[in-house]
């Protein structure tokens, strides 16, 4: 008897109690950020996405170039006014290098301290201490070369921009043989989100 006893209080002991129990929930929303670049020259007015070559038409009025002349051209990179990111703008290739003259002509370029044409793309540009994103005080580059390192240029969001400015000319060695010949030169500046 007491042997049975036990061992039905024994089986009692192993029932398991049950607990209160609640919970929390946290959700979060999530939403990708907009970057997007435009740009803007002398030959071509309006901001708009020149994603393929040959894009904006640079203005230079060089049709009758000589050794050591040098010829200027603006070009304007802006965020489109959706982009709520800041970014970079950095030169970064130089493409569709045509035409027999390419040989002989250098080039560099700055950063303008304000869009253009409100800032002078001529001589001037390149005096001072400007921000050289090729070339510098002094020094060209042939056409056909991107600087060592890239420069890259802040942009902020929703329609900031920047300026640059190209200088080209002829290699003052260059020699008689490129009288007469032509050249077409595209460079390409890509645009890089903050984040």
């Amino acid at each position: 008897m007491i042997l049975a006893a036990g061992l039905v209080f024994g089986a009692g002991a192993a029932v398991t109690l049950a607990a209160w129990t609640d919970t929390e929930n946290a959700t979060g929303s999530f939403g990708a950020s907009v970057f997007d670049t435009q740009s803007a020259s002398a030959g071509s007015p309006t901001y708009t996405s020149q994603t393929a070559a040959p894009g904006a038409s640079l203005t230079f009025n060089a049709t009758a170039m000589s050794p050591s002349t040098s010829f200027y051209a603006w070009l304007n990179v802006r965020t489109t006014p959706t982009t709520n990111v800041a970014g970079s703008v950095a030169l970064s290739a130089i493409t569709n290098n045509s035409g027999g003259l390419v040989a002989a002509l250098q080039y560099r370029a700055v950063r303008t301290t304000s869009v253009n044409p409100t800032s002078p793309c001529d001589a001037t540009a390149f005096s001072g201490t400007p921000v050289f994103i090729a070339g510098a005080a002094g020094t060209y580059l042939p056409v056909t070369q991107l600087p060592a390192s890239a420069v890259s240029s802040p942009i902020g969001a929703a329609g900031a921009a920047i300026g640059y400015c190209f200088e080209v000319r002829i290699s003052p060695t260059a020699a008689s043989t490129f009288q007469g010949t032509t050249a077409t030169v595209t460079w390409t500046f890509t645009s890089t989100s903050a984040g």
